[in-house]
């Protein structure tokens, strides 16, 4: 897809909201942000551009804050208020999940209900969720199972860099155009497998499949929806949330890295269970032209493996 400067010209929230195809939806005042902190005793740095678009003036601001989590898998407990004044020593880290901080990347992030984009991802966030053992999912591909088998009896850490790499190695990079015949679709985790191939959003939705059943809760991760600034292409990667900060897993590395040690990333949007977020950027730098919705953001179109260097990992990160 093509990337271009904001057009010039353009001021006020209601042209950027027309832009982004978000007029007539709720307003944040009814998107139900639930801040972590009393908002009148905290200074929040207003964001300068909103899903990649320009805000050409200022407007009130609250921090997106994590919705609270419910049972949780015990090995990945989330990271609450006791966790956090009890500091483990300097060199140690305890790698516990929690729940979602929609700021991915350094964002400033707007919890969203009825966002136009959320059509593509429930049915596939369904699907992830029904892909249980002996499954669809395990017959189409039985490596698959073995992945998750394996995984399952990994660390934490350990178990983000095997699933990320193996996925990486499981299914080949193709377009949903080659795949599908069409744009941009979001496959469910079985037709993925079973056509071992997909692009960047597939490589995500597989691998929070995987991690899933590895014993990752599903409210620590999140698929993220971005701009790659260095690369000119939108992309998609899954963020998994920890008391340590967010892990990155990419289809183009297999390294797992910080979202802090990826500043080319600029998100535009993300999804995590029935939740979904738009993203703020808190920088002047370059962005996204969304100016026809985000209805036509198509993560991975226009990129190939000879232009990203593929999920064999060896691109340049």
């Amino acid at each position: 897809m093509k990337i271009q400067k904001a057009a010039p010209g353009v001021s006020g929230i209601k042209a950027v909201l027309l832009a982004i195809g978000l007029l007539g939806l709720p307003q944040p005042s009814s998107a139900a942000v639930a801040g972590p902190c009393d908002p009148a005793s905290t200074a929040v740095p207003l964001p300068v551009s909103l899903g990649g678009v320009s805000l050409s003036r200022p407007q009130p601001w609250q921090p997106a804050g994590a919705y609270e989590i419910g049972a949780v898998v015990p090995a990945y407990g989330p990271a609450g208020a006791d966790a956090a004044s009890a500091a483990p020593p300097v060199g140690i880290d305890p790698i516990e999940t929690s729940a979602i901080v929609p700021g991915v990347f350094g964002s400033v992030a707007l919890s969203m209900h009825n966002f136009p984009v959320s059509a593509r991802w429930a049915p596939v966030y369904k699907a992830i969720v029904d892909c249980t053992p002996g499954s669809a999912c395990d017959r189409k591909n039985p490596a698959f199972a073995e992945i998750v088998d394996i995984a399952s009896k990994k660390g934490f850490r350990e178990k983000l860099d095997f699933v990320n790499s193996s996925i990486n190695r499981l299914i080949t990079y193709k377009s949903d155009m080659a795949v599908y015949g069409v744009l941009d679709y979001w496959a469910k985790p079985s037709e993925v497998l079973e056509h071992r191939a997909g692009d960047c959003e597939d490589f995500a939705i597989l691998k929070m499949t995987a991690l899933l059943r590895a014993g990752i809760p599903a409210r620590s991760m999140s698929l993220v929806v971005l701009q790659d600034r260095r690369r000119k292409f939108f992309h998609a990667v899954l963020s998994v949330s920890t008391a340590s900060g967010a892990f990155i897993l990419d289809s183009l590395s297999n390294v797992v890295s910080r979202d802090s040690d990826l500043p080319d990333y600029l998100p535009l949007y993300s999804f995590s269970t029935d939740r979904a977020w738009i993203h703020g950027s808190k920088s002047g730098a370059q962005i996204a032209n969304v100016a026809g919705g985000f209805s036509t953001v198509a993560p991975g179109e226009g990129s190939s493996p000879d232009q990203a260097a593929g999920p064999s990992g060896s691109d340049s990160k």
